[in-house]
């Protein structure tokens, strides 16, 4: 799961965007984290409608989840990043990171056949 959610709402209408910053080298878990918003009983009335993986150019991930009927839309980023560590924190630091890594696990999200690139 992320490490640090930042959200906020578009100007284009009803358009929640959230922007899920993860540690370099710990899973995305993308795939447990839509199947838990789309989750008929306990989840949004969301459907999935597309994703894409970070691109090499710098471009963020993209799940994008819509109202069954179509009157929002939920928007998902996602990217990696490194923070700075200082020195008396590193040992602790890392320890976490290795404890973060060895729990994510990660499936994959669906194929989306069709779906164009939406940045």
């Amino acid at each position: 799961m992320p490490q640090v959610v930042t959200g906020h709402q578009s100007r284009l209408g009803e358009w929640w965007i959230l922007e899920l910053d993860h540690y370099s080298d710990t899973g995305l878990r993308r795939a447990e984290l839509v199947q838990a918003l789309i989750d008929p009983e306990h989840g949004l009335p969301l459907e999935l409608r597309g994703h894409r993986d970070p691109t090499s150019d710098g471009g963020r991930g993209l799940v994008l989840l819509k109202a069954l009927d179509n009157s929002a839309t939920l928007q998902l980023r996602y990217d990696r990043f490194d923070y700075r560590v200082k020195a008396e924190r590193a040992e602790m630091f890392a320890a976490i990171r290795r404890r973060i890594s060895a729990l994510t696990g990660e499936a994959p999200l669906p194929a989306m056949p069709g779906w164009r690139d939406h940045r």
